[in-house]
């Protein structure tokens, strides 16, 4: 990245990116319905991966940037599902049983947010938050050690972008398809919402701790 870009147009062109990305990771769960039951398609890891890498070495073009980048982004998503799928039954209930607990879920307001964290017909996406959130810190590790960024800072922003995005995600997507009575709106803007927050979060770490 160059030093000299600012931060402003540094964010806009990750959130365009990994919005791309996440726009057609919804794109392509939509179209796959009633089949897909989770989030977690593998054609995610190529999508936010390339696109995604691509935008976070927007300023800097050379090709063996590029390559890193895209090639920390196939891998921190692939890894990342990977390993987020070893432990996602524990860490689903987890998340189910801290947003249950949490004061304004249990009540008829937070049945109504707690059924638009979730996609029609049957995909989960906010009750899979600690999933995100972990997959999000895997992530955030690869970019720190393939774009040799201070680790910590990545790999937190990361989790905790990925994590807040599929509780913010849905709950836009939901209300924004509703008013136009499509689900396919709902799906595109959850993921593009997803990606965005996420590109945020990691240029945000990028821009602040690089070495």
């Amino acid at each position: 990245m160059d030093i000299k870009t600012s931060l402003k147009k540094y964010l806009l062109v990750n959130a365009i990116g990994f919005g791309l990305g996440g726009l057609l990771w919804g794109w392509i769960l939509y179209s796959e319905l009633p089949n897909s039951g989770s989030p977690f398609h593998f054609m995610a890891i190529i999508t936010m991966g390339l696109f995604g890498g691509i935008s976070l070495v927007w300023f800097n073009k050379s090709i063996k940037n590029i390559s890193k980048s895209v090639l920390a982004g196939f891998l921190g998503w692939g890894v990342g599902f990977i390993i987020a799928g070893i432990f996602v039954y524990p860490l689903y209930f987890s998340g189910i049983f801290i947003l249950s607990i949490v004061p304004f879920i249990n009540n008829p307001v937070g049945d109504k947010i707690f059924e638009l964290i979730n996609l029609k017909p049957d995909i989960s996406i906010g009750a899979f938050w600690l999933v995100f959130l972990l997959t999000g810190s895997i992530i955030g590790l690869f970019y720190s050690l393939f774009l040799k960024t201070k680790k910590w800072p990545l790999i937190w922003r990361s989790g905790l972008g990925l994590g807040l995005a599929s509780l913010i995600g849905p709950v836009i997507g939901n209300l924004i398809g509703n008013l136009f009575n499509s689900i396919l709106i709902s799906y595109l803007t959850t993921f593009s919402l997803i990606g965005i927050i996420l590109g945020i979060f990691l240029s945000w770490g990028i821009y602040k701790w690089r070495v």
